[in-house]
């Protein structure tokens, strides 16, 4: 009876581990951002060298996350993810403790080796530590750890900047780390190992120089040009090595990617669902920082706390869709995500330097009722139909997908962001008439304050017009950013229309919720899998 009722219980104590373990590897993709120009002014380097502190991090964690579930089964789901929190801490004092930019990136590559087991390792272990039918509570709360350290990522970056200096943003870590490395060797159970699982050696080489090239080319882009002929040698090299990659992982049979999974209808139409869930999120995300700062000149602690009630808002509406993924599934909690997504973004493009921070507040909040609603079922019910042993492919799996599909997303809108500004100016500046009544009074009001700041006429004149044109390139860049929160807007209405093709299986009831329920749903009979 014991052990049907440990078996039927939730696992909180090592569900603990991977939630700090999430933790830190989320605070990590957050805090560090505000703190671009300041590492750039420490290491006296230039924004297209510092950029790497940035890309580093997010290369290595997209190719690692492919390798998450094949090192789990090799050496232990424990041990495996012990091992990336160990890999994650050392990385954090190494940044922290960087003299130079090129000690920073490697570290930051050490950074992103954990990051990139921690994450898919940790829904793979909490699958298989917890009672499937109590799967949505536990990823639910385990979802909140991530929404917590985009809420507070950006304030205590700004803070930890301004208060104390920015090697406080890695050494903060140490603490959190060396204590879920410590649970994480007391309580989290090891899970079987796969003694004969050879390493698919063509399948990893293909995977790192894909996605290698393809985030490379993706992330540098914009900044080199897309028709430099680094940039399209990545772009076919990355789409060669990936298509590779699919044709030989078919064929193995042990392939580190099983893209068999994908025969899967309701694990492949989650995986695109989440993908522009999640595409849409990240985008807001990097928007709408990048509007307060750059454009409307609010500092990074002013932005982090107009992102804070949204985060969490979403934190605590996590955990409540986890109940109802458990009680009715995840097609209705998407459904409903998307319409409050779709239409809180949209009402996003409104967002100017008259919005007030009260207004920016409410609509983001809303737009975190969303996420919390949609993204974790959209995650968690593809995951549903796998069988136990495959957990941790599946789980790597999607996550390269999402991780990719975010890389490429915040790409395209970096791209349609500029040329849209560029647009916008064109328009702008064609129609302001200087020789028009409006026009006049404006350059004469403003070349008054020229001359009662004692510049004399001409330097007036010339303050006026720098003032005007800096006025319309300020307006432009809003309107280019509202035409990429419209284009947020189409992505959610685009997963909304995919959701209506999701229908997940039906949860077991609480009468039926033992051991018994237990072994049914981890191993249901053989059957053609619903879409």
């Amino acid at each position: 009876m014991k052990t049907g009722e440990s078996r039927d219980r939730i696992n909180w104590a090592a569900t603990s581990v991977i939630i700090m373990g999430t933790f830190l590897q989320g605070l990590t993709g957050n805090i560090v951002n505000v703190a671009i120009s300041k590492l750039m002014a420490v290491f006296g380097t230039n924004a297209n060298d510092i950029q790497w502190v940035l890309t580093a991090y997010m290369l290595t964690q997209g190719i690692v996350i492919a390798l998450a579930g094949y090192l789990g089964d090799k050496y232990g789901y424990k041990k495996t993810f012990v091992a990336a929190l160990v890999i994650f801490t050392l990385g954090s004092f190494l940044c922290g403790s960087s003299f130079n930019l090129n000690m920073m990136i490697i570290s930051r590559v050490l950074q992103g080796i954990g990051a990139g087991i921690i994450m898919p390792l940790g829904m793979a272990i909490c699958f298989r530590i917890n009672p499937i039918y109590k799967i949505g509570m536990v990823l639910g709360v385990w979802g909140i750890a991530g929404m917590a350290t985009m809420a507070i990522g950006p304030s205590l970056g700004g803070y930890l900047i301004e208060v104390a200096s920015w090697r406080m943003l890695f050494y903060i870590n140490l603490p959190v780390g060396l204590l879920a490395i410590f649970m994480g060797i007391t309580l989290l159970p090891e899970t079987e190992k796969n003694a004969k699982s050879t390493m698919d050696t063509l399948g990893i080489a293909t995977i790192c120089i894909g996605l290698f090239c393809l985030i490379f080319a993706l992330s540098k882009g914009n900044q080199m040009g897309w028709e430099d002929p680094l940039i399209v040698a990545m772009l076919l090299v990355g789409i060669l090595s990936l298509l590779i990659m699919v044709v030989h992982e078919l064929r193995c049979p042990e392939p580190v990617l099983d893209m068999r999974l994908f025969k899967n209808k309701l694990f492949t139409l989650s995986t695109i669902v989440s993908s522009f869930i999640q595409v849409a999120m990240v985008v807001a995300v990097y928007l709408f920082p990048l509007l307060m700062q750059s454009v409307l000149g609010q500092t990074a602690m002013q932005t982090g706390l107009v992102l804070l009630p949204p985060a969490l808002i979403t934190a605590i509406t996590m955990p409540i869709s986890g109940k109802l993924f458990d009680k009715y599934g995840a097609r209705y909690l998407i459904l409903i995500g998307m319409v409050i997504m779709t239409v809180s973004s949209y009402a996003m493009k409104d967002f100017n330097a008259s919005t007030s921070f009260n207004t920016m507040m409410f609509w983001l909040s809303i737009r975190g009722i969303g996420i919390g609603l949609a993204l974790s079922p959209a995650i968690n019910v593809g995951m549903m139909g796998i069988p136990k042993e495959s957990t941790g492919t599946a789980s790597s799996l999607g996550n390269v997908i999402r991780s990719v599909a975010t890389t490429f997303g915040i790409a395209v809108m970096t791209n349609l962001m500029q040329s849209r500004n560029t647009f916008h100016y064109a328009n702008l500046a064609q129609n302001v008439a200087l020789d028009k009544p409006d026009g006049l009074n404006m350059i004469s009001a403003l070349q008054g304050i020229g001359l009662n700041a004692g510049l004399g006429a001409q330097g007036g004149q010339m303050l006026s017009l720098s003032l005007l044109y800096r006025h319309v390139a300020q307006q432009s860049m809003v309107l280019a950013i509202s035409d990429c929160f419209i284009i947020g807007a189409v992505l959610c209405g685009v997963a909304f229309i995919l959701a209506l093709f999701l229908h997940d299986r039906k949860k077991p009831k609480a009468a039926a919720s033992g051991p018994a329920a237990l072994q049914a749903r981890l191993n249901p009979p053989a059957s053609p899998d619903r879409g």
